[in-house]
C-alpha cells in the first residue's frame, strides 16, 4: 500500500530550467522562476503564475544564488573549542552532548530555563513545525521571534477591540481605497503589497483617490503624494492624537457605523474633546490645516486606509499609535468594508486552535508573551538580556538560535554580546557561520531554502501558502531544520516509540481511496498515544506533531511537510465554504479529510502557491466573522491607553541637549536584505552602500560634502562612515540602512572584513514601548562630528566604503 504523492526528490545532475520556487530574502517572498546549472542558480524571473506577486520581484532576487553558495556555509556540525576555535564533530556526539546539557538544565531548573529564538528565518517558515513542538514538548515558553520586535503592538490592539483569533492579521487594501495615509512606510522600497510599483502608479494618476504620506523623508512614496506631511522624527503619535480629536470635536466620525458596532463610544471620546489639535501639530512640525484637512478628508472618504509599516512600529509609543490608527479606521467605519477599500481582516492559514494556555510574562519587565499569527505566545527580543543575566532561579541559561544573528539583527548588540557570556549552552541553527555562530558552544547546520522542503506563510492582501520542494542539491552535512529538532527531541526522551497501530493507520491517512476515513482515524490514534503521558497541553501537542513526523512523514514526499498535511486539514475543517470559492472543483466535497487531502495534493502540485483564500469570498462577513466579543460589539475603550494619551497631550516632547540629531536606524534601500545574504559583491553599482545620510542643511553646518568621514555618536556607542547628502532629508534627521555590519572574508586574505556600519552598536535596549518592549529603532537620539579619514575606526568601517 503507498500514498498518492511522489516522493521528494531532487536532481541528481543539478540541473534544471523554469524551476518554480520563492525568494526569502524578505517578507515579501516572491514567486520565482529561476535556471539551475551545476548545482547554481544561474537566471531568476518572477513568477506570472504566483497567485501572490503575479510576476513581480525586485532587484534582490538576482542575488538568491549568493544564499547558498558562499564562502561562510556551515556544512558539518561544529563544536566550540577552549580557545574560541571550532572542531567539526558528527551529527551523533552533537545532537547526544547537546541533549544531555539540556535535560541536565531541565533537571535543575525551571523549563522556561530553556530559551529559542528566531522560529522560520531566511523566509521559510517550515523550520517551525521543528522547533515551536520541541519547545511544547519541554514546556517552555521561552520563545523570542523578529515579529515580536516589532509588530505584537497590532494583534494586542485587534485582540482589545475585536476579539480577534491569534491567526488573524488586518492588511490595508490600498488597491481599492480612495483615501490612504501612509505612515512609517516606503512600499515603493520595501515591496509591501502585492505589486506596490502599480498599485502606486495608478493612485497617482486618479484624480478620484488621495494619497496622504506623512514621513519625515521626501521618500520614493511621498514623490507621488497628494500631500507630503513632513512629521518630526518620531512624533507620529501626536498627529495622530490630533486626527482623533478633530474627528470627535467636530462630530465627523460615522454615526450609523459607531451607533451600531461600537461599545460605549463616549468613554473613547471623552480624553480627545481636551485635547488641542493645533498643539499636537506643533508638537509634530507641521502646519495646522495640513491635520486639519487630513482628519476631515479621511472621515469624509468613503473608502479609506491607514498603510503602516517599521518606521512607525520602531518608533516612539508604538502600541499606542497602533491604538490610535484602528480607533481612526473604526470611528470612521472604514474597517471591514463589504466593497472592499479600508482595513480588513485575514485569517492566517491552516492555524485555528483555541486559546488554552495562559500567556506567559518575562521575567525582570513583566511583559506579557502575544500571540502573533502563532497558536504561542512570543516575547520581544528586546527582553532577553535582562532575563538572562537576573538572578531569578528561572532565568535563561541555555538559549538555542535558529535561523538569527541577534549580535547583529537585535537591538543594543552590545547587552546582548555581555549577556551570552553568562549562558551555560548557546546553540546556533544555522547555514552561515554568522557573528552569533562564532560565540556559540555548538553550531549546526541547516540547510538554506534552495536545498529543503520550504513553506512561506508571511501576511499578504489574500491567503496564498506556498510548499515549495528543493531545487538544488544540499551541501555536506546540513539538515533541514525539522530533522535536527527531531533529533533532539528523539535523544532528550521526549518522542515516545511511535505504537503500531499510529504506523498503520498512517498509511490508510494518505491512502488514494480510503484517506476520507483513515486521516480521521489516524489523527485520534495519534492524539490519543500522545496524550497517554500527560503533562499538559502543550507537552502533548508537542508529541503529536513528533509523532507525525516519525509515522505520517514516512508517506509523504518528505516528513518535513507533516504539519503543511495537517495544515491543510484545519483549513478545511473550519474554512471550508471559502475553500469552495477558491477551488471550484471541491465544491462536491463535504467531508472535510477529504477536502484537505486535495488542498495538500493541490500545493504539492504547485509550488508557485495556492490562492485558498480569496478576499472576494470574505468580504461580506469580514465584520462578523472577526468581531469575537460575546456582545458582537467593537470595544474601543482601553482605559489605561486613554489615560496614557491624555498624559501625553499634556506634556511637550523633549529633545536631548546632549545628542541633538535623530537618527532612523533602519532604512530600506535597494541594497539591504536584513543579514541573510553574507556575500557583499551581491551590492552592484558605485558605494558606498550604507553611508550616513544627512540634509543638506546639517552638510552645510559642519561643512561636509560626499564621502567625507564623520563619527555618530549614541549614549551607547559610536561608528564612523562616509556621509551622503540627501534632498529629501530633514534637518537634524539622520538615516543608515539596516542589514549592514556583517563580517565576511576577504577573498585574498580570508580575514574577517566588516562591511558597513552595524546599526545595533548604536541602539539603546532601554529605549522602547512600555506595553511590548518593542525597540524605537526609528528614534535614536545622535551627534555627528566631522573626523579625518585616518581617525576612521578599521573596526566599524572596514572596506565598505569602496
Amino acid at each position: 500500500m503507498s500514498s498518492e504523492f511522489p516522493q521528494a526528490a531532487v536532481n541528481p545532475s543539478g540541473h534544471a530550467i523554469n524551476v518554480p520556487t520563492m525568494c526569502p530574502l524578505c517578507s515579501h517572498t516572491c514567486g520565482l522562476r529561476v535556471d539551475v546549472k551545476d548545482n547554481q542558480i544561474v537566471a531568476v524571473r518572477g513568477d506570472e503564475t504566483a497567485p501572490n506577486t503575479q510576476g513581480y520581484t525586485c532587484n534582490k532576487a538576482q542575488a538568491i544564488n549568493l544564499f547558498a553558495h558562499h564562502a561562510q556555509r556551515v556544512q558539518h556540525p561544529m563544536k566550540r573549542q577552549a580557545d574560541g576555535s571550532f572542531q567539526r564533530i558528527s551529527w551523533d556526539q552533537a545532537i547526544t552532548e547537546i541533549a544531555a546539557k539540556l535535560n541536565g538544565i531541565r533537571s535543575k531548573h525551571p523549563s522556561r530555563s530553556i530559551a529559542l529564538t528566531g522560529i522560520g528565518g531566511q523566509g521559510s517558515h517550515i523550520a517551525g513545525f521543528g522547533s515551536l513542538p520541541f519547545m511544547f514538548a519541554i514546556k517552555s515558553p521561552t520563545m523570542y521571534t523578529a515579529l515580536a520586535q516589532e509588530k505584537t503592538q497590532h494583534p494586542m490592539v485587534w485582540r482589545h477591540m475585536f476579539g480577534v483569533r491569534s491567526n488573524v492579521y488586518m492588511y490595508s487594501d490600498e488597491e481599492h481605497a480612495d483615501y490612504i495615509i501612509s505612515m512609517g512606510a516606503n512600499p515603493l522600497i520595501s515591496n509591501r503589497g502585492r505589486n506596490a510599483t502599480e498599485v502606486f502608479k495608478r493612485l497617482a494618476t486618479d484624480p478620484q483617490r488621495k494619497l496622504v504620506v506623512i514621513d519625515p523623508r521626501v521618500s520614493e512614496v511621498a514623490k507621488r503624494a497628494d500631500r507630503h506631511i513632513a512629521i518630526q522624527p518620531g512624533r507620529d503619535v501626536y498627529f495622530l492624537m490630533g486626527m482623533v480629536a478633530v474627528i470627535v470635536q467636530e462630530q465627523l466620525h460615522n454615526k450609523a457605523f459607531v451607533a451600531q458596532y461600537v461599545k460605549d463610544y463616549a468613554a473613547f471620546a471623552e480624553p480627545f474633546r481636551a485635547i488641542d489639535a493645533r498643539q499636537m501639530a506643533d508638537w509634530c512640525g507641521v502646519p495646522h490645516d495640513d491635520l486639519l484637512a487630513t482628519a476631515r478628508e479621511f472621515a469624509a472618504s468613503k473608502r479609506g486606509t491607514i498603510n503602516y509599516d517599521t518606521g512607525l512600529e520602531h518608533s516612539y509609543q508604538s502600541t499606542l499609535t497602533s491604538y490610535l490608527i484602528h480607533s481612526l479606521l473604526v470611528i470612521a467605519g472604514h474597517v471591514c468594508k463589504p466593497e472592499g477599500g479600508g482595513s480588513a481582516f485575514l485569517e492566517q492559514f491552516g492555524f485555528r486552535v483555541p486559546d488554552v494556555v495562559k500567556p506567559a510574562k518575562t521575567l525582570v519587565s513583566g511583559v506579557e508573551a502575544v500571540q502573533c499569527l502563532l497558536p504561542i505566545g512570543v516575547f520581544p527580543p528586546n527582553t532577553m538580556p535582562e532575563d538572562i543575566e537576573t538572578s531569578h532561579p528561572a532565568r535563561i541559561r541555555a538559549l538555542i538560535v535558529d535561523g538569527a544573528n541577534p549580535l547583529v539583527s537585535y537591538a543594543d548588540s552590545n547587552a546582548f554580546r555581555e549577556a551570552f557570556q553568562k549562558l551555560e549552552l548557546l546553540v546556533v541553527i544555522e547555514p552561515s557561520m554568522t557573528e552569533t555562530a562564532r560565540v556559540a558552544d555548538y553550531v549546526l547546520p541547516a540547510r538554506p531554502s534552495f536545498e529543503k522542503w520550504n513553506y512561506s506563510m508571511f501576511p499578504h492582501e489574500e491567503v496564498t501558502p506556498q510548499l515549495v520542494p528543493p531545487i538544488l542539491k544540499a551541501q555536506g552535512e546540513a539538515l533541514p531544520e525539522v530533522e535536527i529538532y527531531q533529533r533532539l527531541a528523539r535523544a532528550m526522551g521526549l518522542v515516545p516509540k511511535v505504537p503500531k497501530l499510529v504506523s498503520w493507520l498512517a498509511k490508510y491517512a494518505v491512502h488514494p481511496r480510503w484517506h476520507g476515513v483513515g486521516a480521521p482515524l489516524y489523527m485520534a490514534a495519534v492524539g490519543m498515544s500522545a496524550a497517554v503521558r500527560g503533562g499538559g497541553v502543550l507537552p502533548i501537542a508537542g508529541r503529536i506533531v513528533h509523532t507525525m513526523y516519525d509515522s505520517l512523514g514516512k508517506h509523504l514526499p518528505a516528513p518535513d511537510a507533516t504539519m503543511v498535511w495537517l495544515l491543510c486539514l484545519n483549513q478545511a475543517l473550519f474554512r471550508k465554504k471559502v475553500l469552495h470559492v477558491a477551488l471550484p472543483e471541491t465544491r462536491g466535497m463535504h467531508n472535510p479529510f477529504k477536502l484537505g487531502h486535495h488542498l495538500f495534493k493541490t500545493m504539492l502540485a504547485h509550488p508557485e502557491g495556492v490562492l485558498v483564500g480569496p478576499i472576494e469570498a470574505m468580504r461580506a462577513s469580514n465584520l462578523k466573522d472577526n468581531l469575537l466579543h460575546s456582545d458582537r460589539k467593537i470595544h474601543l475603550p482601553h482605559h489605561q491607553w486613554l489615560a496614557h494619551i491624555s498624559q501625553l497631550s499634556k506634556e511637550a516632547p523633549r529633545a536631548d541637549a546632549d545628542y541633538p540629531m535623530m537618527l532612523n536606524g533602519g532604512m530600506r534601500t535597494g541594497w539591504n536584505a536584513n543579514t541573510i545574504l553574507r556575500d557583499p559583491s551581491w551590492r552592484k553599482g558605485k558605494g558606498p552602500h550604507c553611508p550616513i545620510i544627512i540634509s543638506p542643511a546639517d552638510a552645510t553646518r559642519l561643512s561636509l560634502k560626499n564621502g567625507d568621514m564623520v563619527r555618530l555618536e549614541t549614549r551607547r556607542g559610536h561608528v564612523d562612515g562616509p556621509v551622503r547628502i540627501d534632498q529629501g532629508t530633514m534637518t537634524g534627521h539622520l538615516h543608515i540602512p539596516n542589514g549592514f555590519g556583517l563580517e565576511y572574508p576577504d577573498p585574498q586574505t580570508g580575514e574577517l572584513v566588516r562591511h558597513g556600519i552595524r546599526i545595533n552598536e548604536l541602539t539603546d535596549i532601554a529605549e522602547r514601548d512600555p506595553y511590548t518592549a518593542i525597540p524605537y529603532l526609528k528614534r535614536t537620539p545622535c551627534r555627528l562630528t566631522p573626523i579625518a579619514p585616518q581617525e576612521a575606526s578599521p573596526t566599524t568601517w572596514g572596506a565598505a566604503a569602496a
